[in-house]
Order: structure tokens, then C-alpha cells, then sequence
């Protein structure tokens, strides 16, 4: 445990000593302030005109749930620059081969580096809560929802890192890391609505629909928190480490 915490807090400090972390909140909250000003803007004008127009108002949750859909494409931008640097840096710059002489395991580099990217995307997500808490103090949304919202935010977003990790550890070029992790994670994103046309209906689709990452997300944009969904992400995150962790230890004995 000495090892993972011991590389976790030294990738944690390494991320706040260059311009990484500092751009990547910057990029994120950007975006984020970008897609919630307009939703506001949009909010505001259907809920003027819904009266004169004789249909409903939006509601706050609808506001909300668009607004954490789009994090959901965010992330495709900003986990590929955190986790791009895990490995194919290291490996670059050579000193890959001093961690895989230290006294730990292949596992204990893999724990150490998820935590050190877990902990500073939770550092995002946690800076991201000052637009829900707008809504929050202007109006009475519902609370369960934002917090199954974010739950289930960190739980793609763990998901995703975990899928990173596993690129970066697979080449030494950067922007090779960024684009592969890119593509996967965009993958993962559309399969369900690519999945008619690829699987043509019966089982295969069924399966390729079950990759994908939407349809349980979508389950806590709704206020549930169910034990599958979770289970989906949990079992993602669990494969991509593990995944991760073979690549390290076959590279360890060539």
C-alpha cells in the first residue's frame, strides 16, 4: 500500500508543478460556463415564451441534465490530456525504467497513477458543482438528482481514466496516448446509436448497445442510482486497471 500511495502523491504534486492541472480546470470550467450560459439563456427565453405558446415550461432538471450530458463530452477532451502523460511521458523521457526497478509492483505503479488521476479530475468535478449550486440558490431543483448526477459523473469519469491509463501504457508518443484515448472514449459515447446499422439486430446488438456508455449514464441524470449501471462502470474501470497492469508486467520482462 506504501507503493501505491508513495506514486499516487508524487504523480499528484507532478500534475500542480507544470501547467497541466491549471489548464485543464481552465479548459473545463470554460467549456462548462460556455454550455451552462447558454442553457440558462435557453431556460429563461421557453419559460417566457411557454405561457403565450400554450405548452409547458422547462424544468430546472431539464436544464441540468443537458447541462451534465455535455460534461459527458467534455471528458472526451480533457481525460485524454490527463492521462496521456501517465506512462508515454515516463517512457519518453526514460524514466520509466527507474519505477520499474523501485521496490514495487506493476499493480502498485498502475493504483498509484489511477489515484493521482482520479484525485485531480475529482478536483475538477468538484469546481464544476458552483453551476449546479447557481441553480441551487435561484431556484428548487431536484437535489437527488444533482447528487446521483455526480455520482454517476465519477463513476464514467473513473471508467474513462482507467481506459486512458491503459493507452498511455501502450506507447511512448503523447499525442498517440491523446488520440487513441480520444477515439475510444468517443466510441464508447456513440455505440448505442451506431449499434443497428453494426450489429443488425438480435444478440450482437444487444451486446453493443451494453457497451456503451449513454444508456447508464442516463439512468443517474434521472435521479437513480442503480446497482447495474454502477456495476457497468465499476466492471470497466476493474478491466482497463487490470488490462493496464498486463501490458506494465510484459514490458517489465522484455
Amino acid at each position: 500500500m506504501g507503493g501505491i500511495f508513495a506514486i499516487g502523491r508524487r504523480d499528484f504534486k507532478a500534475y500542480f508543478s507544470s501547467p497541466r492541472a491549471p489548464a485543464i480546470f481552465w479548459f473545463f470550467l470554460l467549456f462548462m460556463g460556455f454550455f451552462f450560459n447558454n442553457f440558462v439563456h435557453m431556460f429563461m427565453q421557453m419559460t417566457t415564451q411557454a405561457p403565450m405558446m400554450g405548452g409547458q415550461a422547462p424544468t430546472l432538471e431539464q436544464l441540468l441534465k443537458a447541462l451534465f450530458n455535455n460534461v459527458h463530452f467534455i471528458f472526451l477532451l480533457i481525460v485524454p490530456a490527463v492521462t496521456m502523460t501517465s506512462f508515454s511521458e515516463e517512457k519518453h523521457s526514460k524514466s520509466f525504467r527507474l519505477l520499474q526497478t523501485a521496490p514495487c509492483t506493476a499493480l502498485e505503479i498502475v493504483l498509484g497513477k489511477f489515484i493521482a488521476s482520479v484525485g485531480v479530475m475529482a478536483l475538477v468535478l468538484a469546481a464544476s458543482f458552483v453551476y449546479p449550486l447557481f441553480t441551487i440558490l435561484n431556484g428548487n431543483p431536484d437535489k437527488v438528482m444533482i447528487l446521483s448526477s455526480y455520482i454517476g459523473l465519477f463513476l464514467l469519469m473513473s471508467s474513462q481514466l482507467a481506459f486512458g491509463l491503459w493507452v498511455s501504457s501502450m506507447t511512448s508518443n503523447q499525442f498517440l496516448a491523446f488520440l487513441f484515448t480520444m477515439f475510444g472514449l468517443f466510441l464508447l459515447l456513440i455505440l448505442n446509436w451506431m449499434a443497428p446499422n453494426l450489429g443488425g439486430g438480435g444478440i450482437t446488438e444487444t451486446i453493443l448497445k451494453y457497451m456503451a456508455s449513454s444508456d447508464h449514464l442516463d439512468s443517474f441524470f434521472k435521479g437513480t442510482i442503480s446497482v447495474g449501471h454502477a456495476t457497468y462502470f465499476i466492471v470497466f474501470t476493474g478491466m482497463f486497471l487490470f488490462f493496464t497492469n498486463v501490458t506494465l508486467d510484459s514490458q517489465r520482462w522484455r
